[in-house]
């Protein structure tokens, strides 16, 4: 178990190692980070900054690596600067490349004081190449490990959860979400990922299509693993991550493929393009490797605004990359990521119908006047981008259209009836056909536009009660992208 404790008491965590050396990231107050950081009792301690923040960043992320040492150790305030170049008590970090005709290899090993040796070996493929039966194509990479990874991070798991409310990576606490996030857990150990070192980190559902991890499967994982101390979730999650780099990820446009019926079959697109699962999974494990790729999916979002007119104007190629941008911006500020998102969200706003009370996309011009609105894009991810930009920019007048849109949604979840409303049809300030859904992965998004307060006073009604019970549900045919979706919802961590 690993604790924390006050920065008053210079005391900042607690934690048990298992006679294995550690090596994870965690944010940390920055006037502790200040003083320097020291091991209370035997072994070593090795830090540095993580290459993210700014430079009065608070709290700090840190990579902590501890060697030499087993039982209860502490780690507190005022000790040792950071040893940045990776030559520190701790371990010695080593990198080579090697040239092949299938592409480059580098290998990096991290030797420890007690004699340990974890290393990687990540092979940038520029040639179709067949290893032990598997084909990989050109731009692809293998990524293999020899110890090391998950079970050094294994920590974090064990942190309190208060850390993780301070660093914005978990919402505050609470019983809102408790019966969802049982039956994530429950579902967790159904994800049975796809068959070969080509195919972990990754998973199939019905018809064959490959998820290529859609609405960031690794996103979800890493919250359940922190939220219920799940070490098998983190070892998945950080599998997913590496699964994206290496087999996802396409080097032309700088965003991943999005799922078909292969791994790289799909058309990459700004509105199927998640990083904040990735960006969390290289924090905790402080991989730096892992951090680059998020951000480089950054710039792939900026660089590819949305093109769609008409009835080819998508609400999702705007909200997607907006949410993700602005949870990059959080912890990477970036001058060309941010006005990117600034034109994203203001490209958002001019859409904004007082009448309607909703952001009107070509896609869902029914004519006459009629309007779709699909509440549960706008609930699940529309208004959560726009909330998240609003931190980081505030803007009144965007604001006050948020704050109708969500009146709206509310009251339409607040009509009699049983189920979640996810869809319905607007004109001249009415709204009718409203489908209401019970057990529905997309219902349980669009509960994400609501303020806490009022979600509460809502979920005392037994008809919204049954409406997430038992979601998602263990026999999905789609369990891997029901989970994802269910899992990235943030009230259900509330």
């Amino acid at each position: 178990m690993t604790t924390m404790f006050a920065v008053g008491m210079q005391v900042l965590l607690a934690l048990s190692v298992e006679g294995q050396p550690v090596r994870f990231g965690v944010p940390l107050p920055a006037p502790a980070v200040a003083q320097g950081l020291r091991l209370c009792g035997p072994g070593v301690l090795q830090w540095r900054r993580l290459p993210v923040g700014r430079d009065d960043a608070d709290p700090v992320w840190v990579e902590l690596a501890v060697a030499g040492t087993t039982g209860r150790v502490r780690i507190a305030a005022g000790g040792a600067p950071a040893t940045p170049d990776g030559h520190g008590a701790a371990f010695v970090r080593e990198q080579e490349e090697q040239r092949g005709p299938e592409g480059k290899t580098t290998i990096v090993r991290w030797r420890w004081c007690d004699g340990r040796i974890d290393e990687r070996r990540r092979t940038q493929f520029e040639a179709t190449t067949t290893i032990a039966g598997e084909t990989y194509s050109a731009g692809e990479a293998r990524t293999v490990w020899e110890d090391g990874r998950a079970q050094r991070a294994t920590p974090v798991v064990h942190l309190p959860r208060r850390i993780w409310e301070l660093a914005a990576v978990l919402p505050a606490g609470g019983r809102l979400g408790e019966a969802v996030r049982k039956q994530l857990a429950a579902v967790r150990p159904r994800l049975v990922e796809m068959a070969g070192e080509r195919g972990a980190g990754d998973f199939e559902r019905s018809q064959g299509i490959v998820t290529n991890l859609e609405y960031d499967t690794t996103l979800g994982l890493l919250r359940l693993a922190l939220v219920g101390a799940d070490e098998a979730a983190l070892a998945q999650a950080l599998r997913c991550a590496q699964h994206l780099c290496d087999r996802d990820f396409d080097l032309r446009s700088g965003l991943p493929f999005t799922h078909g019926p292969d791994h790289r079959t799909g058309v990459p697109a700004p509105g199927h393009a998640w990083l904040q699962g990735l960006l969390l999974a290289g924090l905790l494990a402080a991989d730096d490797d892992l951090i680059a790729a998020a951000r480089a999916i950054g710039r792939g979002l900026a660089t590819h605004p949305p093109t769609g007119t008409d009835q080819f104007e998508v609400a999702r190629d705007h909200a997607w990359p907006l949410l993700e941008l602005e949870g990059l911006l959080a912890v990477l500020p970036d001058r060309a990521l941010a006005q990117a998102a600034d034109r994203l969200a203001v490209s958002i706003d001019r859409r904004f119908d007082p009448i309607a009370r909703t952001y009107r996309f070509g896609e869902r011009e029914l004519g006459d006047g009629v309007y779709l609105e699909r509440g549960w894009i706008t609930g699940g991810l529309v208004v959560p981008a726009l909330v998240q930009h609003l931190q980081r920019c505030p803007d009144a007048r965007m604001a006050e259209h948020v704050r109708i849109v969500r009146q709206a949604l509310q009251d339409q979840i607040g009509l009699a009836g049983g189920g979640i409303p996810t869809h319905w049809r607007c004109a001249n300030g009415q709204t009718y056909a409203v489908h209401r859904a019970q057990r529905d992965p997309a219902a349980m998004l669009m509960l994400d536009a609501l303020e806490v307060v009022d979600l509460r006073r809502l979920s005392r009604r037994e008809t919204l009660r049954r409406s997430v019970e038992e979601v998602p549900n263990l026999e999905d045919p789609d369990l891997p992208t029901a989970f994802s979706m269910v899992a990235r919802c943030t009230w259900v961590w509330r």
